[in-house]
């Protein structure tokens, strides 16, 4: 499966000639290319760093412990009626819905490149496990930039149920080409989790899964939490570089473009965080619309996040064009399902307005809201929390669940 990496020479020429462009502007702006930069690092330092240090320790550290694996043995009924993707695809599938792109595409190019998956099913789980993590959207956005946290759990739900609807539209619309080669339950079981002889029922597979895994690690506590906080903050250092250029890119593009267009635009077709932070604030259209386009930014995720995925996934014979087809699609989707879904949702949890204040200025919160009464409940630090109990209260129903039925066929 793995072949050469190959890159074409106008490929390079471009890549090169854009570099010599960018430095050039640099020179010619710099006060522009510096305020640029300085907006990134400020967006990074005050926002994105405080609040995704503590989940992306927790979520390194869930991997270690088995958690992830787990999560993909029970994920493994559903993958292939509703996804048309092997179970294997379950622990690619738990793994970026925890951490985040471009996690997902990682696992997705790893079991391509084993052969577990077609290209097909790749494409699709690619397209399924391509989506933002839990902490970003409910903290960062909603309650970093918003000032809200109920609308950062609102456009949670649209941006992870048109995920599963893209995901369900591509298994539906796809080719299904017979399969090549054949993986067998051990294969599964091989690639899901370290454990080959997994017992037969739900739940002793997700404990023998999260088990194994914990062994294979074989790290101890205060060895596993210092290496998650080293990965934690090289993570965080490579976005804050990433969101400081882009910036910068952003700006000059902007510049140089000869028709008039909204800085937010090219900031959210550029770079997530920086896209987030912009449409977060706009103060000249509805909240129904401003929360229908944020939706379709986050589901777009920005060239920064394709060009990440592109090198996870260049050692495959993956089609990069289908995945942006695909980031078409989940952003569609997700402007559709906010403008549909916005006002009722809204009014079954409350008045959910966001502020549209500067991150760094306080805020008046409402207090006459029965709501209210429980805003700590969704704190930075308690997200986390609520976030690995869900889960394992799902992980312990399904359990249940085939043990009853098991007891009762």
């Amino acid at each position: 499966m793995n072949k050469n990496i190959r890159t074409s020479p106008w490929l390079t020429l471009i890549s090169s000639f854009g570099a010599v462009l960018l430095v050039f502007c640099i020179v010619l702006y710099p006060d522009q290319a510096f305020q640029a930069s300085l907006q990134g690092l400020s967006i990074w330092w005050k926002l994105i760093f405080p609040a995704l240090l503590p989940f992306l320790v927790l979520s390194e550290m869930m991997i270690a412990f088995g958690f992830v694996h787990g999560l993909g043995i029970l994920l493994d009924p559903v993958m292939k009626r509703l996804f048309g993707i092997p179970g294997v695809g379950g622990w690619a599938l738990a793994l970026g819905w925890t951490a985040g792109y471009p996690a997902g595409a990682e696992a997705t190019a790893k079991l391509r490149n084993q052969q577990a998956l077609e290209r097909h099913e790749a494409h699709r789980l690619l397209a399924l496990s391509h989506v933002s993590n839990p902490v970003f959207i409910v903290v960062v956005v909603g309650v970093g930039f918003l000032h809200q946290p109920q609308t950062g759990i609102l456009l949670g739900i649209f941006h992870w149920g048109s995920a599963l609807l893209t995901g369900i539209i591509l298994h539906i619309i796809s080719p299904r080409p017979p399969r090549t080669f054949l993986t067998d339950d051990t294969t599964v079981q091989t690639l899901s989790s370290p454990n080959s002889h997994a017992p037969k029922r739900r739940w002793q597979q997700i404990i023998g899964a999260i088990e194994e895994a914990h062994r294979s690690d074989g790290r101890t506590f205060g060895k596993l939490l210092g290496d998650a906080v080293t990965s934690a903050v090289q993570r965080l250092m490579m976005i804050g570089g990433y969101m400081m250029i882009f910036s910068i890119i952003a700006k000059i593009f902007h510049f140089l473009l000869p028709f008039t267009i909204e800085s937010y635009w090219v900031q959210g077709f550029f770079e997530i965080h920086l896209g987030s932070y912009a449409f977060s604030h706009i103060q000249t259209l509805s909240t129904l619309v401003q929360m229908a386009l944020l939706s379709g930014v986050l589901a777009w995720s920005g060239i920064c996040a394709h060009l990440q995925v592109r090198s996870m996934t260049q050692s495959t014979d993956m089609s990069h064009i289908f995945f942006i087809a695909t980031r078409f699609l989940h952003a569609i989707l997700a402007m559709i399902i906010t403008f549909a879904c916005w006002n009722p949702l809204q009014s079954l949890m409350g008045r959910v307005m966001p502020t549209l204040l500067p991150a760094w200025t306080s805020a008046e919160e409402p207090t006459s809201h029965w709501l209210t009464q429980f805003q700590g409940w969704f704190s930075w630090y308690v997200l986390p929390i609520w976030f690995i109990g869900i889960l394992a209260l799902l992980m312990l129903g399904s359990g249940m669940f085939s043990l009853f039925r098991r007891r009762h066929s």
